[in-house]
């Protein structure tokens, strides 16, 4: 599926009828790995997966009207949830980790590009087979309202790949129920004090502090500048890739810590490394060896070739 956007006739609509982009919804792919759940257990999740899914691919998170692309179908971000069960400490309660994958089209093409990688670590929730899911944002809720929190977080970060800080909306959204959870709930992972580790209220609150204005701006220009326009003007398109590169860089030189910075090339850096192979100016390995030094490895490889 192919996002109706920003580029040459089109961002110029935007640009003299000021025509703004809307947001859009999910199409899941959930699996679960119960192997460490005693057999008895099973039983009770045999309809987790299909539960989860359809709450997923049928919640409409925003109330705006959803974008088709060029062949006339819904646009629909595709996104993977991997369930790791750990255990279940009572009948109906359960320990969990996700990861979560989002990728989202290249521009004209069928080809995607990953933009969001997140292993949530510490879960718990109760689920009872058959139980109805609601979605309600006002109310918390241990399952239906951490699906909630990724999926507006999922949706803001492929709206601001398409338009520059589109996404704040869903952020602010995902950091309401961070906070309803914080203020209604014990659990584990939703406001934690390691500074080793993110917890849910990392990603929203970092997108949302004007220290990160910058990053989302390099995010955008690296995808709809760079990887959306690599197939109508490479050379321009790796420039501006490396112009957001290099704006990530000074952002992460002020914040070290930051989880969303490390999240992007942890899920990028391969297609940074692949793609600059055929950027004039070789220097920009160096410059991503220090930025990234977690992928050096790769960067010293691909600067060879």
């Amino acid at each position: 599926m192919q996002k109706i956007s920003l580029y040459f006739t089109v961002f110029i609509a935007l640009l003299s009828n000021n025509i703004s982009l809307v947001s859009q919804e999910l199409d899941p792919i959930v699996d679960a790995d119960m192997s460490k759940l005693n057999p008895d257990v099973l039983d009770r999740l045999s309809s987790f997966k299909q539960d989860v899914s359809n709450y997923l691919s049928r919640t409409k998170f925003t109330d705006e009207n959803i974008i088709n692309d060029i062949r006339g179908k819904p646009y629909k971000i595709k996104c993977n949830f991997q369930f790791i069960f750990n255990s279940s400490p009572s009948l109906y309660s359960y320990d969990a980790q996700l990861v979560v994958t989002v990728s989202r089209n290249i521009y004209k093409s069928q080809s995607f590009t990953q933009i969001l990688r997140i292993k949530d670590e510490n879960w718990e929730f109760n689920y009872l087979q058959g139980m109805n899911f609601y979605h309600d944002d006002l109310k918390y809720n241990n399952l239906s309202s951490f699906l909630d929190y990724y999926g507006y977080l999922i949706i803001g970060i492929d709206d601001d790949s398409w338009e520059l800080k589109l996404g704040s909306d869903r952020y602010r959204e995902a950091q309401n129920i961070v906070n309803l959870a914080v203020s209604n709930s014990t659990n584990k992972g939703w406001n934690d004090n390691n500074i080793l580790k993110a917890s849910r209220t990392t990603y929203p609150s970092e997108l949302l502090n004007s220290r990160y204005e910058d990053f989302r701006k390099a995010f955008w220009l690296y995808h709809f500048a760079g990887i959306d326009s690599l197939q109508f003007g490479k050379r321009t398109a790796l420039e501006k890739m490396c112009q957001a590169i290099e704006m990530i860089g000074k952002v992460k030189k002020l914040e070290i810590k930051s989880f969303i910075i490390k999240s992007f090339f942890d899920i990028k850096f391969m297609e940074i490394a692949e793609k600059l192979t055929d950027h004039y100016d070789k220097t920009i390995y160096k410059k991503l060896m220090e930025i990234d030094p977690d992928h050096a490895s790769t960067y010293i490889e691909y600067a060879k070739k």
